[in-house]
């Protein structure tokens, strides 16, 4: 099912008018494919660097699920259109343990990867959308759910508008918001966050006074900056829950990989709060275009009275203005207390189902129940 990227030429004539739908393995991710794919995202209509080789490739080698991974892509000649890394089945839950697998094709945004946009073509991004979404690409699956995915952007006018030409809607299966910060044209920053910030401020003071200097340095180019956030993140609460990142191999494995091919691309941020030689919080951040993604963080939870930890997200709200970012995405929860007091705009996402043809009915009532349980969950 590779898409050939490298046509014969009895075939250029109609390979530079067609554009062509196909699910790519890893296997078939030549240099060549690697190469286009690298340049989509260049040029892409909405940066998501989650649909990008920096953390797809290190994805699929280290947590795929029994090979059930893969590259949604549109291809025109030589030129990718659309990527969107997918997973399946969808498992849906029947209670008590147990659960069914649904033939339903998902984005791939787990367990770390919680932005769900397709790479698509800023100069095709409508006709590239739909040909993303054309029916029996994948033979038997019924429907496309796509979590976390941007409203309000040109990914989201492409889908409406693609679907659109064909009579058809997605469905919206739930809507929310995570906090963003906005460099220029955001909400105002109301009283009780100039409190917060200036609490915050008192606490950094205090350590300083109490522990010694306090520096707060970009290590990105760094790398044992890597190990020391394994480390502190598999010290604290994240640990001890076993969600640490160096709980598990192949999650470890996932974030080195991720962070030395980004680190080389100059894409990769790891900004670390020290208190003499002591780190007290660190945090990996995604360059996205012009903006920044926050992935994860950590502090040294014996430094909790100081707040390490939120003193890195008020220093970022603080030198907006003097940063190259137009905006930074929390990639949080929705009701995460932190960031929602301290960076005042938000980012709509919606989980979508797109149905691709007969049993698509079905396929999103069951992608429906699966969502609310983990919306449930997410809640407990």
């Amino acid at each position: 099912m590779a898409t050939d990227l490298n046509p014969s030429p009895s075939e250029q004539g109609r390979a530079a008018t067609d554009r062509r739908t196909a699910l790519l393995r890893l296997p078939d991710l030549t240099p060549e494919v690697v190469g286009a794919w690298r340049d989509l995202a260049g040029r892409a209509a909405e940066a998501n660097p989650f649909a990008e080789p920096e953390t797809v490739l290190p994805a699929m080698r280290h947590l795929a699920d029994r090979g059930h991974a893969g590259l949604l892509t549109v291809a025109r000649g030589a030129r990718l259109e659309a990527v969107l890394p997918v997973t399946w089945p969808v498992r849906v839950p029947l209670g008590e343990g147990r659960s069914v697998p649904v033939p339903v094709l998902q984005t791939w945004v787990e367990p770390f990867q919680q932005l769900g946009a397709p790479l698509l073509d800023r100069d095709a991004a409508v006709p590239a959308m739909a040909a993303l979404l054309r029916p029996g690409t994948v033979p038997g699956i019924p429907a496309l759910l796509m979590r976390y995915f941007p409203e309000n952007g040109p990914v989201a006018a492409a889908l409406d508008a693609a679907l659109a030409q064909r009579g058809q809607r997605a469905v919206r299966l739930k809507t929310y918001e995570r906090a963003l910060l906005l460099r220029e044209g955001g909400p105002a920053v109301k009283s009780n966050r100039r409190r917060r910030y200036t609490k915050l401020r008192e606490s950094m003071d205090a350590m300083a006074a109490d522990l010694g200097p306090v520096q707060l340095v970009d290590r990105s180019d760094d790398p044992a900056a890597v190990e020391d956030f394994l480390r502190l993140e598999a010290a604290g609460w994240k640990g001890a829950r076993g969600t640490a990142l160096a709980s598990r191999a192949a999650h470890a494995a996932w974030f080195r990989e991720v962070c030395d091919g980004l680190r080389a691309a100059g894409r990769l941020e790891l900004p670390v709060l020290s208190v003499g030689d002591r780190v007290a919080a660190i945090a990996c951040n995604l360059v996205a275009g012009d903006g920044r993604i926050h992935l994860r963080s950590a502090y040294d939870e014996d430094l909790g009275d100081y707040r390490p930890g939120a003193q890195l997200v008020r220093h970022w709200a603080e030198t907006m203005g003097e940063s190259h970012a137009a905006w930074f995405d929390s990639l949080t929860v929705p009701d995460n207390e932190l960031f929602n007091q301290l960076w005042p705009a938000r980012r709509t996402l919606s989980t979508v189902v797109v149905p691709y043809g007969p049993g698509g009915r079905t396929a999103t009532a069951l992608a429906r129940r699966a969502a609310e349980w983990r919306a449930r969950r997410a809640g407990a």
